[in-house]
């Protein structure tokens, strides 16, 4: 996954675009490459039998502007125990757990139990990472996070545009949306129009909400009287 759509390129030769997925490569090591805006992101991943190695990467105008992570997971043969493992740069970030600190990168730990997990990566000045992870016993979790920068003007910005929105475009009586299928059964919704950005709720396929602003391949939606979000506009339909 990216922001904005980037090349995907699998040692060398070119694959698709993003959102990608690719479910029928072999266990190897392999150079992946993203290129957008004149920039790339390249990493050699080591994929292994029945576990998906997702990248999530947002391309900003420099560099220090870039970031996202990835996300894979390593056998550890411990049968009892599911682990995590994350760094991050910049170092000591703070990573929770379903809320609770645990610790600053690098960090290791050896159980953090079974099932659904939210983690969440902290640093003052740069934007959250977000993810949503099932650990299972028996592997480790190993995050890889590159944090960008917080842009203070942009933040103050949108501030301001939520504070002066017309009530007449918060009322409702609008466009829908219906949600689309997806890979996963549940769709991110975000805080702002970017993969990279919060994620504040999921919503599921089939499930219609009203439309109230779009833009630059994104849908703002209303959640309840008091919420609001964004969803990718790839994976939502416009209700006549």
């Amino acid at each position: 996954m990216s922001y904005p759509t980037a090349k995907v390129f699998i040692d060398n030769k070119e694959a698709g675009m993003t959102p990608y997925k690719n479910v029928t490569l072999k266990p190897a090591e392999v150079e992946i490459r993203l290129e957008a805006r004149g920039s790339q992101w390249v990493k050699k991943v080591e994929l292994k039998n029945n576990v998906n190695t997702v990248v999530n990467w947002e391309f900003g105008d420099s560099d220090k502007e870039s970031g996202g992570y990835l996300l894979f997971m390593e056998k550890t043969g411990d049968e009892k125990r599911s682990g995590l493992m994350v760094s991050a740069n910049p170092d000591k970030a703070s990573v929770a757990i379903d809320g609770e600190i645990k610790g600053f990168t690098p960090m290791r730990m050896d159980d953090i139990g079974q099932g659904d997990k939210q983690v969440a990566i902290t640093f003052p000045g740069y934007k959250n990472i977000n993810l949503y992870v099932k650990a299972l016993v028996g592997y480790q979790l190993v995050i890889e996070a590159r944090m960008v920068e917080e842009k203070v003007g942009q933040t103050q910005t949108a501030e301001l545009e939520l504070e002066i929105e017309p009530p007449e475009e918060m009322t409702g009586g609008g466009e829908e949306v219906k949600i689309k299928e997806t890979e996963t059964g549940w769709l991110r919704v975000r805080e702002a129009s970017s993969s990279a950005s919060r994620e504040i709720m999921r919503v599921k396929p089939g499930e219609t909400y009203e439309l109230l602003d779009e833009g630059n391949s994104w849908y703002k939606i209303r959640l309840d009287e008091e919420i609001t979000g964004w969803i990718s506009a790839r994976y939502a339909d416009k209700l006549l």
